[in-house]
């Protein structure tokens, strides 16, 4: 009976003595993880460094200083932090050097919408996803694509774009998104935000009706095409409209301000 009075009595303290070292840790554990969370990057924060330590070909090409086929230590930090501070740019509206709750919806949005369109583009059987088979194709098409890009905005022809390339490409790239944005804006009868088969249809229809005028009108020779004087004329003639309209614009402008004064001073005078 003492003996098993004896176990009983030592298993309770045993007992205790677990829960006194569990209860002793636990503010370790939680110091820990404070300190975890106040040392955490922001742009890093779910997975936003993701990607940046990938050693993709164009980042071997971008980041290979040395130019010996591979990233040394320090041109891989290099390529990192100059990745990561990229992204803290696009996305830290801002300015405040992190990103914040909404920032990070919005990269999110970007980088959905990103997924999105290239399964549009390349998900050729309609599953929802990209195969092997259609990854590949994606990327043939992004090789024919920077190809493009190299061959258009790549001007001192040493096989890859500096930072003014780049800037000179993304400018075109907004411009053509602008442009776009305007056709969606004139050809978009349902209001979609997108053009159906039948308006890309009309769309196509009034471009070919517009460059029919534009042939009669400019196509002094009458070969069927513009030379570059034509289309230099053409491109004066509409300067010149655009400018005769602007001018009107700030004439009425000019004559509603001073009509809307002329009706102030009236009030002015009926209140005395």
């Amino acid at each position: 009976m003492l003996k098993k009075v004896i176990l009983v009595a030592l298993f309770i303290s045993m007992v205790n003595g677990m829960c006194l070292a569990e209860e002793a840790a636990a503010p370790v554990d939680k110091a820990l993880e404070t300190a975890v969370e106040e040392t955490v990057d922001p742009v890093l924060d779910e997975g936003w460094d993701r990607g940046t330590g990938k050693v993709t070909p164009q980042m071997l090409e971008r980041f290979d200083a040395d130019k010996n086929g591979e990233l040394s230590n320090a041109e891989r930090e290099t390529m990192k932090s100059t990745m990561r501070a990229e992204r803290l740019a696009k996305f830290d509206a801002d300015g405040d050097g992190k990103i914040s709750e909404e920032e990070k919806r919005v990269a999110k949005d970007a980088r959905k919408a990103a997924k999105e369109a290239a399964i549009k583009r390349f998900d050729s059987d309609g599953d929802g996803k990209l195969s092997d088979t259609e990854r590949e194709t994606m990327k043939a098409e992004r090789k024919k694509d920077k190809a493009k890009n190299l061959e258009k905005f790549d001007t001192d022809k040493d096989g890859k774009l500096n930072d003014a390339e780049r800037e000179a490409m993304k400018a075109e790239r907004k411009s053509n998104k602008e442009k776009k944005g305007k056709l969606i804006e004139k050809f978009d009868s349902d209001g979609d935000g997108k053009l159906s088969d039948a308006e890309r249809e009309t769309m196509k229809t009034t471009r070919e009706q517009n460059k029919a005028k534009r042939l009669e009108k400019f196509d002094t020779d009458k070969d069927g095409s513009l030379s570059d004087a034509e289309k230099a004329s053409a491109k004066q003639q509409k300067q010149e409209k655009k400018q005769l309209k602007e001018q009107k614009q700030n004439r009425e402008q000019k004559q509603n301000r001073e009509q809307k004064q002329q009706r102030q001073q009236k009030q002015k005078g009926k209140n005395k």
